[in-house]
């Protein structure tokens, strides 16, 4: 048995705190100013990180981040779900400083890597926000500063990902801009695409050097990011067609690649709806189109091999028909489905036991991803270092 002065040796005490959770961690910054320094150093916080990225960890660490409306206010909150359990473990307002937040206001969770969190705010002018929800801490975007000459630039949505290459993470902006000598026209009008992106390591925009491809955002701008790839669902350029397809952004080589979506079940006379997830770290499509007689719902699930190559698109399975399901929100293991019905319930669906279950979420859920708690702090721009991806 230790006594008061016996001291354990600092290799065994790291051991120990990499067990803890962030909000232990948090608390005992305040025991001494030792460990105060441990658990803010770079090397403690990426250690932190990859303990629970290990497989025997991933999933005890893990969970999920689901944004809701709440029934009663029809606030926006936060709730963090745990991964084996589904349990909610805690809910929260939007992060400072935007609590108290207009409700006609639109928050998107863009994405989440090592727990930073990207969230994109539709009041006027877009604001991009960076989140650590487990320490609290927030990061509002500048805007960037960057003219074009033509003037009447629009922002038709942003992404949010890590690059391997240099260990930093970025924020992409598609831009739209008024271009009265471009070839192509919209409705009467002439466009070209650009992209800016933001690294956190120099807290500033600057422009990407490769052209963006002409494409349309769909409806709902669904997106997703694996392993440094950002994608977004859009109506890719073909010449003078436009054909349904995903659009990706390479994070660590910053270029633009486009995978046209594959044939068959993409085509329902009733109107088809596409939402893009990541399903064993692939991009995966989930198509839906619904019955209108029977007001009963097919899901097709298939996956992307190679980004670029629309033969490398495989079908995993079909699910359903399912009655009063309005959209899905995300995988879970086993190929499970979260859904959310028409009465604005989370529930899940068990394929192989063709089972619904209703999760008891009080709220209504907009979106939900995949999540794990870190450290990592949004202050230190300059001295990121090697952090991998959750």
């Amino acid at each position: 048995m230790f006594t008061t002065n016996e001291v354990l040796p600092e290799d065994l005490i790291i051991q120990i705190l990499l067990w803890l959770p962030v909000v232990s961690l948090l608390r005992f910054k305040c025991v001494c100013k030792s460990w105060c320094a441990l658990i803010n150093g770079q090397n403690f916080i990426n250690k932190h990180l990859l303990h629970n990225q290990t497989t025997s960890n991933k999933n005890r660490n893990a969970g999920f981040l689901l944004i809701q409306r709440q029934k009663s206010s029809n606030d926006h909150v936060f709730s963090k779900l745990q991964y084996e359990s589904l349990e909610i473990l805690s809910t929260q307002a939007v992060p400072s400083p935007y609590f108290g937040i207009p409700k006609h206001i639109q928050i998107n969770i863009v994405s989440s890597i090592n727990g930073l969190v990207c969230l994109n705010l539709n009041a006027g002018n877009t604001d991009i926000v960076l989140w650590n929800p487990a320490t609290n801490e927030t990061k509002v975007l500048p805007k960037s500063g960057i003219s074009y000459p033509q003037g009447r630039t629009l922002t038709r949505d942003v992404g949010f990902g890590f690059d391997f290459k240099t260990n930093d993470y970025k924020v992409v902006k598609l831009l739209e801009i008024f271009d009265p000598d471009s070839e192509y026209c919209i409705n009467d009008i002439n466009y070209f695409y650009a992209a800016e992106v933001y690294c956190l390591s120099t807290g500033s925009w600057r422009t990407v050097s490769t052209s963006a491809p002409g494409y349309f955002m769909d409806s709902g701008c669904y997106r997703t990011y694996t392993k440094g790839m950002f994608s977004w669902s859009a109506s890719i350029r073909d010449d003078l067609d436009f054909f349904p397809g995903i659009l990706s952004f390479d994070m660590s080589n910053e270029v633009f690649l486009t995978t046209t979506l594959p044939d068959g079940d993409l085509e329902d006379p009733n109107g088809t709806w596409r939402i893009f997830f990541v399903l064993k770290e692939l991009v995966s499509l989930v198509t839906f189109g619904k019955d209108r007689e029977r007001l009963e719902n097919c899901f097709y699930i298939w996956s992307l091999l190679e980004y670029g190559v629309k033969e490398s698109w495989i079908k995993l399975f079909t699910i359903g028909p399912l009655m009063g399901i309005e959209k899905p929100l995300g995988f879970w293991k086993n190929e499970s489905l979260f859904l959310r019905n028409n009465e604005g319930q989370l529930l899940l669906y068990d394929p192989s036991a063709q089972k619904i279950t209703n999760l008891q979420v009080d709220g209504r859920p907009m979106q939900m991803i995949t999540y794990v708690e870190s450290l990592i702090s949004l202050k230190r721009g300059n001295d990121l270092e090697e952090q991998g991806n959750s």
